[in-house]
């Protein structure tokens, strides 16, 4: 008897609630109805008439009773259907998009992909730059998009494959309509293609988003939903590094670098919590021989004394949204230094910091340099910031506004790499910057090149007629020093006046002393 109240419950609790409800519904109408027969049944023992008018006025409610029981207990497994259905739709189905949720994938996706040996892909998506429109458009219009790309990827599915929507920016393809690795490039490319046309979210076109995927085979990579899901994501954020809007299958060596990654993201974020990123100091000379200033360069000092050069964690950082808490830390210390050098009662000079793409075109990030300029009393013509070509292309209209704000506090700009780019001359006519600097790569063959020698002396030229000046960086001997005074540059860095070095040695040899050198004398 235990046992099959065991084996009862255990049927009854594999049952969806609507069935259980029916079943429940039924027993108590045919309880109803039986107790109704029974009724009927001891009338007729009784002798007394079915055709006495109480009895059949008792009869007619009888029937009434058992006719509206019955209506009411459709009503009820209808209504509860329909809540259930709601509820099923709330917890198994997002909001935004109609498709399945991460729910969904977790109570369905996981049973169905266990179950299934045969060859199947898992893609992971998400989207490149879909934050550029919430943060232009407004949330609303996210959301909208989402809904769209949602209906462009149903459209593009076999019968057999599911498409959740697990999130923010993020949708997951279980594809069975595909046999082998071919076919499945073949699906990847032609959910990449929905891209391709614009968007149309209220009125607005929508014509920079795209999509990197990661992609998943079973059972190659695993016959698991688990497994299967943790390569694709790796596969997916492999295609993000490679340059976004593309595919990559997994590969076990993705794993490997992906570990690796994320140690050193966690040691740069240590170092960053921990202030092991300091400045080191690159002088700068004018024509005249005068110290100028020097630009701040970031350099990473572990514990154990070892100095990380730049290239080795600063693009890095900017891939992994670090590189702002650290160019937050290098401006905290140079506003220092500032402070103590002019205490000590040195003037006349300038010291450039390095600043990102993420701030020249994000307004409130501009405005939290400046809130950090302004909180520590520095005086704003003893900095400058120095942006490149590439940061400028990125969106060139909010880069005008961003520049100008500085500007307005009296901080200069420079544009560091000139040449290297697009070069555009609508930079120099538009752009409200003070300097240019002039990519290394010239320097080095100005002394044997002579179409880079034309073309430096005319960039030199075209800049002073926009009433800019010159920096010339990576000057290394005198003959390059010699031609780039003749052409009228205005300053010079590099190797042939002095290193980057920390705050006390450039104090030391460069604070601490006359100031002016003359020019084509080495240090």
């Amino acid at each position: 008897m235990v046992l099959f109240k065991k084996k009862l419950n255990l049927i009854i609790k594999h049952l969806p609630i609507q069935m259980v409800l029916l079943l429940l519904i039924i027993a108590a109408m045919a309880e109803f109805i039986s107790v109704s027969f029974i009724i009927m049944n001891l009338l007729k023992k009784l002798n007394i008439s079915p055709e006495n008018e109480n009895i059949q006025l008792f009869i007619s409610k009888i029937v009434f009773i058992n006719i509206s029981m019955i209506l009411l207990f459709g009503l009820i497994v209808l209504l509860v259907s329909k809540i259930f259905k709601k509820i099923n739709n709330y917890a198994f189905y997002s909001c935004t998009t109609g498709l399945p949720n991460k729910n969904y994938m977790m109570n369905n996706l996981i049973n169905e992909i266990s179950q299934d040996k045969e060859f199947a892909a898992l893609i992971s998506l998400d989207m490149d730059d879909f934050k550029a429109v919430n943060d232009t458009l407004g949330h609303l219009a996210g959301d909208e998009l989402l809904r769209l790309a949602g209906e462009r990827f149903e459209h593009v599915l076999g019968e057999q494959d599911c498409v959740c929507h697990i999130g923010g920016d993020e949708f997951l393809f279980f594809i069975k309509s595909v046999n082998n690795k071919a076919q499945t490039e073949l699906m990847a490319k032609k959910i990449l293609g929905l891209f391709t046309d614009p968007f149309y979210v209220n009125g607005s076109k929508v014509d920079y988003v795209s999509a990197s995927l990661g992609i998943a085979l079973m059972p190659e990579h695993g016959t698991d939903f688990q497994t299967l899901y943790n390569c694709s994501d790796d596969a997916m954020y492999m295609s993000k590094k490679l340059g976004k809007s593309s595919y990559t299958f997994y590969d076990k060596n993705m794993s490997l670098n992906l570990y690796e990654e994320t140690i050193k993201k966690k040691e740069i974020k240590d170092g960053i919590r921990q202030k092991e990123f300091t400045v080191y100091y690159q002088p700068k000379y004018s024509q005249n021989g005068q110290l100028a200033g020097a630009e701040a360069l970031a350099r990473w000092v572990r514990p154990d004394g070892t100095v990380v050069p730049p290239s080795e964690f600063i693009e890095f950082a900017e891939k992994n949204g670090l590189i702002v808490a650290i160019t937050d830390l290098i401006l905290e210390e140079v506003c220092k230094d500032i402070l103590s050098w002019t205490e000590k009662g040195e003037r006349d000079f300038i010291i450039s910091i390095n600043i990102t793409s993420q701030h020249i075109t994000n307004r409130k990030l501009i405005r939290n340099l400046i809130e950090q300029i302004e909180f520590l009393h520095v005086p704003a013509e003893y900095l400058e910031f120095e942006i490149t070509e590439s940061m400028v292309i990125e969106d060139f209209q909010k880069a005008v506004e961003n520049v100008a704000l500085l500007k307005s506090y009296g901080i200069r700009v420079s544009m560091d790499d000139f040449g290297t780019g697009y070069s555009s001359l609508n930079y120099l006519k538009t752009l409200p910057i003070d300097i240019i600097k002039i990519d290394k790569s010239f320097i080095n063959s100005v002394s044997y090149n002579e179409k880079d020698k034309i073309l430096l002396e005319n960039i030199i030229h075209l800049a002073h007629g926009f009433q800019l000046k010159v920096i010339a960086e990576g000057i290394e001997n005198e003959a390059q020093l010699s031609i780039l005074k003749d052409m009228e540059c205005d300053m010079f860095q590099g190797f042939l006046f002095g290193k980057p070095v920390h705050k006390e040695e450039f104090e030391q040899i460069f604070l601490n002393k006359d100031h002016t050198i003359s020019i084509g004398e080495k240090l």
